[in-house]
């Protein structure tokens, strides 16, 4: 039995979402965001929690805030995509995309059920350019 995985953002016609894990978006050495990475079958949406109101509000706040997406960005655009780390995690997955720009998720959980699901989905994708 396999179980829905709901979102608050409007999903393509058909489209589904195959994996949900929490990640950090590291931006930077000083700056990253917390939040929940989303694999379609189409694309990859990074989902933003809201830490101030955390903060400011405590746990109610949090709960009571809506959840953003802050990035996202199609399979076919994806050029290469590797394991690092970022400090002491060494569960960091880094994706570079065809318009130059790089983005690094630190993922929670383990990093084999995330890679799985990655390449599953990738098999799917047929890239903008190929090399034959």
């Amino acid at each position: 039995m396999q179980r829905t995985i709901k979102v608050k953002w409007p999903l393509n016609p058909q489209e589904t979402i195959l994996y949900k894990v929490n990640a950090v978006y590291i931006k930077n050495s000083w700056n990253a965001k917390q939040g929940a990475l989303y694999l379609t079958n189409e694309r990859i949406v990074f989902e933003a929690k809201p830490m101030l109101m955390f903060l400011l509000f405590g746990v109610i706040g949090w709960l009571l805030t809506r959840n953003k997406k802050a990035i996202e960005f199609s399979l076919s655009d994806i050029t290469d995509f590797q394991r690092t780390k970022h400090g002491f995690n060494k569960k960091v997955a880094s994706f570079s995309v065809i318009d130059g720009a790089n983005y690094r998720f630190g993922i929670g959980g383990k990093w084999e059920t995330f890679d799985l699901a990655y390449q599953k989905a990738m098999l799917d994708v047929q890239p903008l350019f190929s090399v034959k």
